[in-house]
């Protein structure tokens, strides 16, 4: 059951508002048809919500997690002087709940205005953590010598999630004709727990208490010709326990650090014809992180050489675009784009201190920049007897850092690299209206991806990683890409109207010398939707949706044995819907969705010899809605609605073959677990009042 003290305040503050409203001061008075024109509506909705359970899996963003009763709240208030063209309006979304939305807002129609903003999102995971950890929701976690062999279910049940808490302030002043100033305000602050690992066996509960600041300020220009829009964008992010402690070893973890970024921009239009006109975009950044590292104090670190990370970035955007008409059938559009990241932050070396295989050696940062140029080229024709045709060229090249030694010690890289990476894609379309009711497209895509070639991976010391040399990182990897899509719209009746998608993909990625990741895979996408009008009153549409995935990857082993996989992503998702009008007064409706997901893990060894198989995951989401309306006089309504949620998955991922909970390590560890439940379902019940004014 939910905290009273959070609800029956909001209960006294909803009465409170409905007083106000229900002044005949505010009210239009009955009879006055023209009020309905030069009046703006608002409402008011008051009622409450129950859960019979407890629903994890749903309730993760929308505030209704827990069984129990909840204040449902919403208004939307909208005053307006009609001669002097003054706005007041005042809102609020799902007050009752901790998924809350509140805005006011003072606008003089182009003059100035202002506007107060503040929200509040909780995210909840679906998972209950049982640990003995001690310093749960602080920066300091330990795990004594007396728990470390910890029996399964020992410990203390915890409900992990964040809060965000958002304060925004908008400001608006028309300086002259033409001539608007604008400025953003808004402070955030997120916190909370998130479930996390110290890389080994080691659960860690992460705390979170981070600040982020943002500021915007834009002046914009309207004339008859040119458009102008520039200004300053700024963030700050200021985290309170940059370093948290687990004590398993004494094992340190350091959180995100302090940082800002400051942005001047300008864009703007430019009509050079009716049948022409041009844009453009500037912009450059610099991002920067100068707190000291929390690390640099504990000498035992292999790191603690490194005081402050001095971070930097600098980003400099620039966009030209043009589009024309030039012939009464014929359309282009242009697009330039220059993108150029320069990371400046020193790069560092550290020396590992600790016994054994990795004793001693030396490890560089990796400071990252690039540059991308791109450029997209497109034009459509009309043909005659309805037909239509796109084509367009897309190009892209970018230039990549790849360092190579650094205070005269070799570089090390971990996974291939390489230097230059360019891709090119050319698409066309055929449109052609079949009739008055049908229409449809056919477009085909083509891409080739490719670079330079790969810089050999090194491990600490210079050795070669051996196999690591075998694979190309599949995003930076040569590809070929081939697609085509098909849609119709199609309305036989004036009652009844279809739209088809089919979508089919192909990609296949070069190998070279480097045989093994991902060497080829596809996608499938297909959707039908319907809608039927059954007369005046009633309604009813349906859809229908299919996607499936499939990549195939060797795996290195030996060199005359590979592990072959197959990852596929299977989904099917329907729905219906049917709403309409009982009577005069009543209105009803049901809706209904379901929604089916499987991943597969296929895999075999290249010479036919038997391998383990991994299981299927398979997750299926089922909803049944239903609502009825009643009118209780012309400004005044009664709502109620049902809904049924069903979840079950068979997800080996938190759950063991066995049906045992998941646990963090093997024995020897503290006991952690994370319990979640493969079937869930609940009801929810709601009644609510409506006052429309």
């Amino acid at each position: 059951m939910r905290d009273a003290t959070k609800v029956f305040p909001l209960t006294a503050l909803a009465a409170a508002l409905l007083a106000v409203i229900h002044n005949p001061a505010f009210a239009a008075e009955e009879g006055d048809e023209l009020s309905q024109y030069t009046q703006p509506s608002s409402s008011v909705s008051i009622g409450v919500g129950v859960v019979n359970k407890d629903r994890p899996q749903f309730g993760i963003y929308d505030g209704m997690r827990d069984k129990g009763a909840y204040l449902l709240f919403d208004a939307d208030i909208q005053k307006r002087d009609n001669e002097t063209g003054t706005w007041k309006t005042f809102s609020v979304k799902d007050f009752g709940l901790d998924n809350r939305e509140i805005r006011a807002e003072y606008l003089e129609q182009g003059k100035q205005g202002v506007a107060v903003e503040y929200s509040q999102t909780q995210s909840n995971a679906p998972y209950t953590i049982n640990t003995n950890q001690v310093g749960i929701g602080t920066a300091t976690q330990t795990t004594g010598a007396n728990i470390t062999n910890a029996a399964i279910g020992s410990g203390t049940n915890y409900q992990f999630g964040t809060e965000r808490d958002k304060l925004g302030f908008n400001i608006y002043k028309n300086l002259k004709p033409g001539l608007d100033l604008r400025i953003k305000l808004s402070s955030e602050n997120k916190e909370g727990n998130r479930i996390t690992s110290n890389g080994s066996a080691l659960f860690v509960a992460d705390l979170i208490d981070w600040k982020t600041q943002q500021a915007e300020v834009t002046l914009s220009y309207t004339g008859d010709d040119l458009q102008l829009s520039g200004g300053y964008l700024g963030s700050r992010f200021e985290n309170k326990n940059s370093l948290g402690y687990v004590s398993l070893g004494s094992t340190v973890m350091t959180q995100p650090l302090d940082n800002q970024a400051h942005q001047a921009f300008l864009s703007g239009v430019y009509s050079f014809s009716p049948s022409t006109k041009g844009n453009f975009k500037l912009a450059y950044t610099r991002a920067t992180q100068n707190e000291a590292l929390p690390t640099a104090s504990i000498s035992s670190l292999s790191y603690a050489n490194i005081p402050s990370l001095r971070g930097e970035v600098n980003t400099k955007l620039v966009q030209l675009g043009l589009s024309s008409r030039p012939m009464p059938k014929l359309s282009l559009v242009a697009n330039l784009r220059y993108h150029d990241v320069q990371d400046k932050t020193p790069q560092y070396t550290s020396v590992a201190n600790t016994t054994g295989a990795g004793a001693n050696v030396t490890v560089n940062t990796t400071p990252y920049s690039y540059k991308t140029t791109s450029g997209k080229v497109e034009g459509a024709y009309d043909l005659s007897q309805g037909y239509s045709v796109i084509a367009g060229i897309d190009y892209s090249e970018q230039d990549r850092t790849v360092y190579t030694d650094f205070g005269g010690t070799a570089y090390q890289a971990y996974v291939p690299y390489r230097s230059k990476l360019d891709e090119a894609s050319y698409r066309i379309q055929l449109r052609k209206s079949l009739s008055e009711t049908l229409n449809g497209s056919l477009a085909y895509l083509y891409s080739d991806r490719g670079g330079s070639d790969m810089t050999t991976s090194t491990q600490p010391g210079g050795a070669s990683t051996g196999s690591v040399n075998l694979v190309s990182p599949v995003h930076i990897a040569d590809r070929e890409r081939q697609k085509i899509r098909l849609a119709l719209d199609w309305d036989p009746t004036d009652k009844l109207g279809f739209q088809l998608n089919l979508e089919r993909s192909e990609d296949e990625y070069g190998t070279s010398s480097r045989s093994h990741g991902v060497y080829d895979g596809n996608s499938d996408l297909y959707s039908l939707d319907a809608n039927y009008r059954l007369n005046d009153k009633w309604q009813m549409s349906g859809w229908y949706s299919y996607y499936l995935t499939d990549v195939h990857l060797r795996n290195y082993t030996t060199a005359t044995n590979q592990i072959l996989k197959q990852q596929q992503d299977q989904g099917d998702s329907l729905g219906f819907s049917l709403t309409g009008a009982l009577n005069a007064k009543t209105k009803t409706g049901v809706e209904f969705s379901w929604s089916k997901d499987k991943s597969s893990f296929d895999q075999s060894y290249s010479n036919g010899s038997a391998l383990a198989q991994v299981p299927n995951i398979t997750t299926e989401v089922a909803r049944i809605k239903l609502f009825a309306e009643y009118a209780l006089q012309k400004n005044a309504d009664l709502r109620f609605d049902v809904i049924f949620e069903n979840w079950k998955s068979n997800d080996w991922q938190w759950v063991y073959s066995s049906g045992l909970a998941w646990q963090y390590g093997a024995t020897g560890t503290d006991g952690t677990t994370v319990i979640t439940d493969p079937k869930q379902n609940s009801i929810f019940y709601g009644a609510r009042y409506t006052y429309k004014f």
